[in-house]
């Protein structure tokens, strides 16, 4: 697995989580997911992703929150976050909290096409 190639995937629900993986896969990326936050941070601890997929609702925490500590970081990540909320403050705060982009649920393929068609792969 290439770091330079991975992405990091954040949702406690299974079928957003198998649907990115297989959407990702295709595209050529490798994918590593997580259904909380804790199991997240488990896998930024064994990998260094370019870019990770958070839910802003978790079971274990609030993904707002951890974009804000991810961001803090000597080497902060790029990251897409996600909810079934499409809520402009929700968004905002994403954006101005140095998320690259927001991806409201459920997923519309052209959007995740355009998000990761300039993204490098190895």
């Amino acid at each position: 697995m290439n770091a330079n190639n991975l992405i990091l995937v954040i949702d406690d629900e299974l079928e957003i989580r198998v649907l990115l993986t297989r959407f990702l896969t295709k595209k050529g990326f490798d994918v590593v997911s997580a259904g909380s936050i804790g199991e997240g941070r488990t896998e930024l601890n064994r990998k260094r992703p370019f870019l990770i997929f958070l839910d802003v609702n978790l079971p274990d925490g609030n993904g707002l929150k951890e974009l804000k500590k991810i961001n803090s970081e000597k080497n902060p990540y790029q990251v897409i976050m996600m909810s079934a909320f499409d809520d402009q403050e929700v968004r905002s705060e994403a954006l101005n909290s140095g998320a690259i982009d927001f991806l409201s649920k459920p997923f519309n393929i052209a959007q995740l096409n355009e998000l990761v068609k300039n993204q490098p792969k190895s």
